[in-house]
């Protein structure tokens, strides 16, 4: 059994130190603070000393009895917890008195923040403390008899994150520990080639369970039910894998999956969408549970969201300031929704990695968010999104750490699921939306936009999901608080978006347009089939001859009755099936991979009628999306289809990695390696 040993000397210095802090700012607050009163030179000594008992002796009892309001409220009855115990502090320390609970509670708030704050300009590692704290609670749950020695594999996804930013991340200092390992010659990395579409539900299916058929796009149009498929919707997460699982995924006989879109059939799920209505198990909700009621990871969570909107603010009126073009707006919800990926979900995640290592998981797969909502408002190599990135390295040093304390040793395989390319959004290029275009292009009909929400929306609505799923009296009152925006099991906190998830009505003008970055997809709703390019040419002679012609689009890709699939371009056009190329080949600039990759993608039953891409400059990197951002991914041309993947360097891995059906196998034999050594 190995247990965290931390030297006396040590935690004694950090204890004198944070209560110096605590003290200080407990005297800071009473001199701005009305109705907070300190008298004498040792009352502010003591008041700290005596909150900190009251919070050992008293604190368990009040969570046990609040814990599912604590919950529903993301921990902020926290705050009340807090005011309630310096509240009481007051009643027993001469010298120190507080006049109502609002007061309490707003000392209460300021303590927290100037230990977090202080922590970090102290250099006291803001990310041992928090390392601390939750390891502390776990190791008690360690036991020699019976523990696994065999060695487990964590891997790490870092959305978005393509292979050319990282090397770049890693060479500017961003990220630290990577760069350690890779120069140290532990690890080493690889790119591979995610195809298309280049997003995570199909590369996650394809990692995670071997099987990325029948996903087109990060959004499109089913026409059998006449509804919009958006991949970050729980419930089309969980149809997702329903089609692409056969019970025996990368996590299978024992593994986690924390914040994922799909599970790869691990045991134990947290924050996956794809598992929505699973009933999870007792100890995920213990360490999901575990980390909103605890004081110390509540605060700090708090103090680091509330910073973190206030450096996006900042950000953003920087960019104005400077005149960063292209850009696009950061304002609305965006600043909560980046808090909640890069810092409450972010440290969750890592709560519940660490507790189930400590449990001896043999396999974990967890996705890191921050980068991929970042890189998608503020740009791919932007500094704002470089620095989400060494956050996220520390939080990787953290469960390094962490794991050198379990019970099991532990392989770390840090990756990603695709990049991002730099991008200039449509509409601002050209002055309408894309959808538009199509709609001024057709003989007859409309054309209609089918967005979704917002990926931050989607994490969001996962974990209160996640929170109303577990079987206990907990989950039970959460279901009860939230059953008026739970639908089929799933919370939606969703602002209401056209087109979102509803039914598209299917008249026979109707046309449906679904973007997912630089790809678009146009469905011709009423025909229940594949409308082949021969009748598209005859009854809209000017929609395919004008998206073609029109300098956003790099290509179109239809279906011919005589030929198969073809792409066609300004200079000429490419015959899929056979290869053959009449003038200029329009898949020039896009890889060597890409005609295979379309020739794929145009077999699927669910592939648009049309599929459009957005012009690439090989000179820039920068190709035309159709969304609204200055980072996008989902279709061909830039670093959008070049991930990594980070591992032991004497592990094998085949040269030729063309899709995450290859990452797959060679994850799986990973797998199955570590269970043969061990016997």
């Amino acid at each position: 059994m190995r247990i965290p040993v931390y030297s006396i000397v040590q935690v004694a210095r950090r204890a004198a130190l944070v209560w110096a802090v605590e003290v200080l700012a407990l005297e800071t607050t009473a001199t701005v603070l009305p109705g907070l009163y300190l008298h004498g030179p040792w009352a502010a000594a003591f008041a700290v000393a005596t909150i900190g008992l009251l919070n050992a002796l008293v604190r368990p009892v009040l969570v046990f009895l609040t814990l599912p309001f604590t919950v529903l409220s993301f921990g902020f009855l926290t705050l009340v917890l807090n005011a309630l115990i310096l509240l009481s502090a007051s009643l027993i320390v001469p010298g120190f008195a507080v006049d109502n609970l609002l007061v309490a509670a707003v000392a209460a708030f300021a303590l927290a923040a100037a230990n977090t704050i202080f922590s970090r300009a102290l250099s006291l590692s803001d990310e041992g403390s928090f390392y601390r704290n939750i390891l502390r609670h776990f190791a008690r749950r360690v036991h020699a008899e019976g523990a696994p020695t065999s060695p487990g594999v964590v891997f790490l996804e870092i959305d978005g994150l393509s292979r050319p930013v990282l090397d770049e991340a890693v060479r500017r200092g961003y990220m630290p520990t990577l760069a350690n390992w890779i120069a140290r010659g532990s690890h080493r990395v690889v790119s591979w080639d995610c195809g298309l579409p280049s997003q995570t539900s199909s590369s996650q299916a394809g990692i995670l369970h071997g099987n990325m058929f029948d996903i087109p796009a990060f959004r499109w149009y089913d026409k059998s039910t006449k509804k919009v498929r958006v991949s970050n919707h729980p419930r089309d997460a969980h149809d997702i894998e329903q089609h692409a699982s056969d019970g025996h995924g990368l996590l299978v006989n024992g593994g986690l999956s924390v914040s994922n879109l799909l599970s790869g059939d691990a045991d134990i799920t947290v924050a996956t969408m794809s598992t929505y209505s699973r009933r999870s198990t007792k100890d995920a909700s213990s360490a999901y549970f575990g980390y909103v009621v605890n004081p110390y990871n509540f605060s700090r969570a708090l103090v680091l969201m509330a910073w973190e909107v206030l450096v996006e603010w900042r950000q953003s009126i920087a960019q104005k300031l400077r005149g960063v073009t292209p850009r696009v707006s950061r304002a609305g919800w965006f600043p909560f929704l980046r808090a909640a990926a890069t810092v409450f979900q972010r440290d969750l995640t890592v709560n519940v990695l660490v507790g189930q290592l400590f449990a001896g998981v043999p396999a974990a797969y967890a996705t890191l968010l921050g980068y991929d909502v970042v890189s998608h408002h503020a740009g791919t190599r932007s500094r704002d999104a470089l620095g989400v990135l060494r956050d996220i390295d520390a939080r990787v040093r953290a469960l390094r750490r962490a794991a050198n304390d379990a019970p099991r040793p532990y392989h770390f395989v840090v990756l990603s699921d695709h990049g991002h390319s730099p991008s200039v959004p449509f509409v601002q290029m050209y002055g309408k939306p894309f959808e538009t275009v199509v709609h001024e292009l057709l003989a007859q009909g409309h054309a209609h936009a089918a967005g979704g929400p917002a990926e931050g929306w989607g994490h969001v609505n996962a974990l209160l999901t996640a929170a109303i799923s577990y079987e206990s009296r907990t989950g039970r009152a959460a279901r009860r608080v939230l059953r008026r925006r739970t639908h089929d099991g799933y919370v939606d906190l969703t602002p209401a978006i056209q087109g979102a998830t509803a039914p598209v009505p299917a008249t026979e003008e109707d046309v449906v347009v679904c973007a997912s970055g630089n790809l678009g997809m146009i469905y011709f709703a009423r025909d229940a089939g594949r409308v082949d390019f021969e009748r598209l040419a005859a009854s809209h002679p000017r929609l395919i001859e004008g998206l073609v012609a029109h300098p956003g689009i790099g290509f179109v890709m239809a279906q011919s009755r005589e030929y198969g699939a073809l792409v066609v371009g300004r200079g000429g056009v490419r015959y899929l099936e056979t290869g053959k190329v009449d003038g200029t080949d329009p898949l020039l600039d896009y890889g060597e991979h890409a005609a295979g990759h379309l020739r794929t993608l145009s077999g699927y039953p669910q592939c648009a009628d049309l599929v459009t891409n957005g012009r690439f400059d090989p000179d820039t990197g920068t190709v035309v999306t159709f969304e609204d951002q200055v980072g996008a991914h989902g279709g061909l041309g830039g670093d959008q289809t070049e991930p990594f993947v980070l591992f032991p360097a004497h592990w094998p891995i085949s040269k030729d990695l063309r899709s995450p059906l290859d990452i797959h196998r060679a994850f799986c034999s990973w797998r199955e390696r570590l269970a043969r050594d061990m016997h």
